[in-house]
């Protein structure tokens, strides 16, 4: 190794360890990070609105820097600016769509009600834009700072403002009790659910690889048993709290999480090994990046939002 390169322990934050972390080892900080982080997410979940709005756009907006410092790793330039305006607006869209359609449905959307339908039209402008500024900027490689550009934007910027969608979705289920907090805490309870039991099923049960070239350590086996997890943990949450899915809608959303959550997994880690990262950054202190913790929801939460929009339609649709 180069002994100009900083190590691993020299990276200044949030590419490495905070000094806290250094001084009580990673375990503690952890700990530390939990009892911070979770209060506010489910408070934020709980109050619901602009808080949970902006804790989403937040996580997305340093999610998508991750992606982009990766992207930097193997030489690319994305445009950040342009990257991260896109997923504010995208933020936006997902949580005015369904009132804005609710509102024409209705015959009663006045001009400005109508107006927040008109952030797609923006949105597909995107490509152009950043076609046209990459002229201005002084980089080499134009084609693949573009892609780094859009590709950041498909991968964060669609996916994880997704769970701003489903909270959107509650006056479709005006009959369903904290419809927002419940149907993300059973998409998020049945992703870790499906972590822990693809861990210990792994470590059990697990002989035939599953992606050796990109995750040596995850099996076929650990992979099915997180499955089974997640659809145990949805279907518990059904019965406990969330009466107003069906079972067929437990069993369906926990197969959405166990599968796809493991397909979104792999997916990050395949960046990562590719950008030769362990974490995406630190920018959760002793957890890694915001990549790291929230990977599965960028392939889940969509799904499970077009899911539940199909559902909502079904059901208006008697």
């Amino acid at each position: 190794m180069n002994s100009e390169q900083p190590t691993a322990t020299m990276q200044a934050w949030p590419h490495g360890p905070t000094k806290f972390e250094q001084r009580h080892g990673n375990g503690k900080m952890r700990v530390v990070t939990a009892i911070a982080g979770i209060p506010i997410v489910l408070g934020a979940l709980w109050i619901g609105g602009w808080a949970f709005f902006w804790l989403i756009a937040a996580a997305t907006i340093g999610a998508l820097i991750e992606f982009y410092w990766m992207a930097e790793k193997k030489g690319a330039r994305p445009n950040k600016i342009i990257g991260v305006a896109t997923v504010i607006l995208l933020c936006f869209l997902y949580s005015q769509l369904i009132p804005v359609l609710i509102s024409i449905f209705m015959n009663r959307a006045p001009f400005l009600e109508v107006l927040p339908h008109t952030i797609p039209f923006f949105v597909f402008l995107t490509p152009v834009l950043v076609l046209l500024l990459e002229m201005f900027r002084r980089t080499e490689g134009a084609m693949t700072n573009i892609g780094a550009t859009i590709a950041g934007i498909t991968y964060v910027g669609v996916s994880l403002p997704a769970l701003i969608g489903i909270v959107s979705l509650e006056p479709l289920f005006w009959s369903a009790e904290k419809f927002s907090f419940y149907s993300i805490m059973a998409v998020l309870i049945s992703i870790w659910t499906c972590d822990s039991f693809a861990y210990y099923g792994g470590r059990l049960f697990g002989k035939h690889k599953l992606f050796e070239r990109v995750s040596p350590k995850k099996t076929w086996e650990g992979a099915i048993c997180g499955v089974v997890g997640a659809v145990g943990a949805m279907l518990l949450i059904r019965a406990l709290a969330a009466e107003w899915f069906s079972v067929a809608d437990a069993i369906i959303m926990g197969i959405i999480c166990g599968v796809f959550g493991q397909l979104g997994d792999l997916a990050e880690s395949h960046l990562k090994r590719d950008a030769g990262v362990k974490d995406s950054s630190q920018l959760i202190p002793g957890h890694g990046g915001i990549l790291d913790r929230f990977d599965s929801l960028l392939f889940v939460a969509p799904l499970i939002y077009l899911y539940l929009l199909l559902q909502a339609g079904i059901v208006w649709l008697r």
